[in-house]
This record gives C-alpha cells, structure tokens and sequence, in this order.
C-alpha cells in the first residue's frame, strides 16, 4: 500500500482507532468481522485505494479501539460511525462490511439514507425469524464459545497463524499474520452486547434507500446466508442485489478473494460520478 494514514476519534471517552488512504477521493469505510480488525481487510484497501479514500474502522472492543460500559452493541457502534463520519468530514461514503461489520453497515445505511451512497453486505449474520435468538440487550454467547476466544488470546501469535493456516488452506498466506493478532487484541467483554444473533434485519432492510451488494457463499462451506434467505432480503431492500460465489464459506472476501473484488469493483463503478460537496 503505497500510504496508510491512522488516527482515532473521541466518543464519550472512548476511542474509536481508524486507519485512513487519504486523497481527494470518494470515502469508502470498510467494517471488518467479529474478533477481527481494520487492519484485517488486508489486500482488499490496497487494490480500492488507487480511486478510494479507504478508511478501516476498529470497531469497540476490537484493534485499538476501547470499550466501555455501553457495550459493543450495533446501536452503540453505528453511533461511534456516525460521529466518524461527522468529524473526518467524510461526504457520501460508499460502506463495505464482514459479518458483524456488514449488519452495522447495514443499519448505518437505513440510519442514514441521505449520506450513505452505497453498501455491500459480505454473509451478514443474519438468520430467518424463527432462528433469531431474543437476547433483551445481552447476547447469548455460551461459555464454549467464549472459552474459543480466550484460547486465541492466550495462545502465541506463531502457533496461531499456523492454526489459522491449517483450518483454511485456501487463503493466501498474508492474512494470517493480521487475522492471528486481531484475535489476541479482541476483547471478550465486547460479546456480552455486540448481539449479532438478535439483530432484526428484516425490520432495517426496507428502510435501506442506497443501491448495494449481498454478497453470499455455500453454508455447505461455513457461509451464512442461505439461498431463501438471500431472496428475502433482496425483496425487501428494493435497490439490493445478491451476488452468490461458489465454494466459499463466511470468510468469502478471504475464501474467493478475486471473485468479491471483481463484484465490488463493477459495483462501484456503476455508482456513478461523486463529488466532493456532496452532489452526486
């Protein structure tokens, strides 16, 4: 990457870590995953940067970002987004999110139909509605699964790339090294409110007025996002469209990395002319 710029923002006493491309260019954010990082994205900004102002966003409790008592929950991220987006000055981003970080760009973008440009969704983690599970502001984690996020941090950073390198043999040998120290920075507090299981697509979707991406793999391979799921949710979100990838899991950026850059490209492309004040 040519440059990378970082820097933080202040929100109610927390700080909100965000690396930055920079240029006199269309902002485009890029919202990673749970347990992972800004700087988990790895390849992805250097190839957007040559026509983006790419920024990567640690969310709350992840990277360097810091986390409170407020919690980790999406209400409270797209809130620290939303001042991001109101102190960089940052004029018609286009959103790009993983997993977690695609539901907070979803509901960014029905927060904010008239600044939103546009929003791709990489397997939300969404799930039909009788799957949904009611957490009343706590989320549900179990303590096995909690316990698989201790072992992460605690575990050294060699031992965990080569862990990484065995249960995906199809990655390409860079991630490892920024996926393995985003684990063992993650903190554990954060999933006691980030509440991804409860979030209630259905309801946010319709009010989503940017064109955008749902981008989906196989959940033979580990992918989320069903088929009758996928077209659900582009009935209601009416400017979305599904892009299916074969033979990828939820990691589909990482899974099939040529294939997401190739419908991320022509989507933006098709976006049209964008301007710094804002008229488009």
């Amino acid at each position: 990457m040519p440059q990378l710029f970082y820097g933080s923002i202040m929100r109610e006493g927390v700080r909100i870590q965000y690396y930055r491309t920079g240029g006199k260019k269309p902002p485009l954010i890029l919202l990673h995953g749970l347990s992972d990082n800004a700087l988990s994205w790895n390849r992805l900004p250097m190839l957007l940067e040559v026509e983006y102002d790419v920024l990567m966003v640690d969310a709350r409790g992840h990277g360097l970002s810091g986390l409170d008592a407020l919690g980790a929950g999406l209400d409270v991220q797209a809130d620290d987004l939303t001042a991001l987006i109101e102190q960089l000055h940052l004029v018609k981003p286009v959103l790009i999110g993983h997993s977690m970080g695609a539901a907070l760009a979803a509901l960014l973008a029905a927060r904010m139909p008239k600044v939103i440009r546009g929003a791709v969704l990489i397997d939300p983690p969404w799930r039909d509605e009788a799957e949904l599970i009611p957490s009343n502001g706590k989320e549900r984690y179990d303590e096995t699964v909690r316990e698989g996020f201790r072992k992460n941090k605690e575990t050294n950073l060699e031992v965990l790339m080569a862990k990484g390198r065995a249960e995906n043999p199809g990655w390409d040998d860079s991630e490892f090294s920024q996926w393995a120290k985003a684990k063992q920075q993650f903190n554990i507090h954060a999933l006691d409110t980030v509440m991804v299981r409860a979030f209630p697509w259905y309801e946010i979707t319709p009010h989503i007025a940017c064109s955008g991406l749902l981008i989906t793999g196989d959940p033979e391979y580990g992918a989320i996002i069903t088929p009758a799921l996928a077209a659900k949710i582009e009935r209601l979100w009416r400017k979305g469209k599904v892009i299916h990838i074969p033979r990828a899991g939820h990691n589909i950026h990482r899974d099939q990395f040529a294939f997401v850059m190739q419908a991320v490209i022509s989507y933006l492309n098709k976006l049209g002319r964008w301007s710094p004040k804002g008229k488009i």
